[in-house]
């Protein structure tokens, strides 16, 4: 038996507690209740089976205690179909028969116990502990679970927010901005950046250059227009998407904000900063990446006139098209390189004397959907991107593995970035091995303005190295620039190419003519040989040669093709 103070504190338990008791003899109720009112003070009563059942529908309970043979649904039945909607109650089960049948029935629907009438109530008092104990658990676990979820809800809010809102201003950030243009509600987009805020960096540091950003964003937030939403995307811009507002509008609300700024100083601790902005605008378009690009246009539009301006982008300005057209080259450039779509294309250099071909020079082409496209669109975008070496490795694998197994000689382009990176070298004599190429069969060009540039002994050590290799070397587009004929003599030149624009012209200009005989008679001085560019017909083809030129390269000679003449 339990000591009276367990009896007691189990009581305080049992009170707490919700209970159906189901039992369809009045008098067996009745003894029954008065026992239970002892323990329970909230107690439910079905008459039978199929009341128990309605009553477990209608109603919350924690412990449903009942007879098993009843008239309607017995006992067992109702337990089961309690199961079927609510599978954690606990439930005691009271019979005055001891039969392995419902037991085992009881079993199957996991009851929480069995009790033969007239019950023990040592026993009783053992299985009310347990189940119990269970229910409270049960309920811990429930409002632990429930406890979680709210965390987990709270937090995933929190998380929601953070990701939705920028950490210092607490404004919505980039994410929102886009979300925002994607549902169309505003109608014109305005990008703010501080202008110079590297320098406020710089010489405040971040901590205090952060405080300037948080208090411009209070300021902006404040003065915000009534139809507007204020946004914080990196660094120091902002973004502000308005609404039902026309160009006119728009204009006058760039005005003010620039004009707002001129009087308004931005005070962080005991220091006063004057901020200024750059501001891009463009109509808010279908296509939502479109708009933001536009939007970037137009800032730098409006730097390249200087701090306290803005800009707003139209289709009809020159420059802006332009850019655009830029940044599609560096794409498609930078495409072109990845997919290692650069091919050479071979052109004719003629021996003047002999009237024989001399050389080809590899000349780099793009091939992109089947066009072929000229170096003039995709070679400054590979030096913007840094890529430029990335087309020279090109075209040197492709050149030589072309001339693999032929017996001409060809000449490569070379830039400035290729002479002073260190790969070139080491990737050449790979190559020379690779394909089983002589080197004296190699020139490479370089332009004439390398000679002259700031890395211009570096420039001719890694030339001369060339040279010491077996390679030729050749100066492309002479005479244009200042050279320093001294650096020429350094290199040991193989070759100097004449600039077409001297040669183009020849025909019509007598200065040239002049030009290009004292540029002859300078080479044939050190030794080298002379190559005229742009022989475009038979008439400038025989004034090279009455100059006394070697070799002819032109259109009259032949075209650039992915072949050689006459293969």
């Amino acid at each position: 038996m339990l000591e009276e103070q367990e009896i007691k504190y189990l009581i305080e338990k049992t009170k707490k507690l919700r209970l159906l008791y189901v039992e369809d003899s009045p008098e067996m109720r009745e003894i029954v209740l008065e026992f239970l009112s002892f323990f329970f003070d909230d107690i439910c009563i079905g008459i039978d089976g199929v009341d128990g059942l309605q009553k477990a529908k209608e109603q919350s309970f924690d412990l449903i205690i009942t007879d098993v043979k009843m008239p309607k649904m017995n006992g067992l039945e109702m337990i089961g179909e309690i199961k079927k909607f609510n599978t954690d109650i606990s439930i005691l089960v009271l019979s005055a028969f001891n039969e392995a049948e419902y037991f085992m029935q009881s079993i199957k629907y996991n009851v929480d116990g069995y009790l033969l009438k007239p019950f023990d109530h040592k026993q009783f008092y053992s299985l009310l502990v347990k189940v119990t104990q269970k229910i409270e658990n049960e309920k811990e676990l429930q409002a632990y679970h429930e406890n979680l979820e709210k965390l987990v809800e709270e937090k995933t809010k929190e998380i929601e927010y953070r990701c939705l809102h920028e950490y210092y201003t607490d404004l919505p950030n980039a994410i929102m901005l886009q979300d925002d243009l994607m549902s169309h509600e505003y109608h014109y987009m305005l990008l703010l950046d501080i202008s110079h805020f590297s320098i406020l960096n710089k010489e405040y540091g971040k901590e205090f250059a952060n405080h300037v950003i948080i208090r411009t964003a209070r300021i902006l937030e404040k003065h915000i227009h009534r139809k507007a939403k204020l946004y914080k995307t990196e660094s120091d811009r902002f973004a502000i998407l308005v609404k039902d507002v026309s160009l006119k509008d728009v204009y006058l609300y760039c005005d003010q904000l620039v004009s707002f700024f001129d009087t308004k100083n931005i005070q962080v601790d005991d220091s006063e900063i004057h901020i200024t902005f750059n501001i891009g605008v463009d109509a808010i378009r279908a296509d939502i990446s479109e708009t933001l690009i536009n939007c970037e246009y137009a800032l730098d539009k409006s730097k390249e006139l200087g701090s306290r301006h803005y800009e707003i982008y139209s289709e009809n300005t020159a420059a802006f098209v332009d850019e655009k057209e830029a940044i599609k080259w560096l794409r498609l450039t930078r495409e072109l390189i990845l997919e290692e779509a650069i091919e050479p294309y071979f052109q004719p250099i003629e021996n003047v004397k002999t009237g024989e071909i001399y050389k080809y020079e590899a000349l780099a082409r793009g091939v992109y959907k089947g066009e072929v496209i000229a170096p003039i669109y995709f070679i400054k975008s590979a030096e913007k991107l840094g890529l430029a070496t990335a087309i020279t490795r090109v075209m040197i694998n492709k050149s030589f593995a072309f001339f693999s197994d032929k017996t001409e000689e060809f000449s490569i382009n070379l830039t400035e970035r290729d002479l002073l990176e260190g790969y070139l070298i080491k990737f050449l004599k790979e190559k020379l091995r690779q394909f089983d190429i002589d080197a004296s069969r190699v020139t490479f060009e370089i332009l004439e303005n390398i000679t002259v540039a700031k890395n211009s002994k570096k420039i001719t050590k890694k030339l001369n190295r060339l040279r010491e290799m077996g390679f030729k070397i050749a100066v492309d587009d002479f005479g244009i620039e200042n050279s320093n004929f001294s650096r020429l003599l350094e290199i040991n030149l193989d070759f100097i190419k004449i600039d077409g624009i001297f040669i183009k012209d020849l025909k019509q200009n007598e200065k040239n003519r002049t030009i290009t005989r004292a540029i002859v008679n300078l080479a044939k001085t050190l030794g080298i040989q002379t190559v005229a560019e742009y022989v475009e017909d038979e008439e400038i083809y025989e004034i090279i040669k009455e100059c006394g030129i070697d070799f002819a390269q032109g259109y009259h000679i032949g075209k650039p093709i992915p072949k050689l003449v006459g293969s």
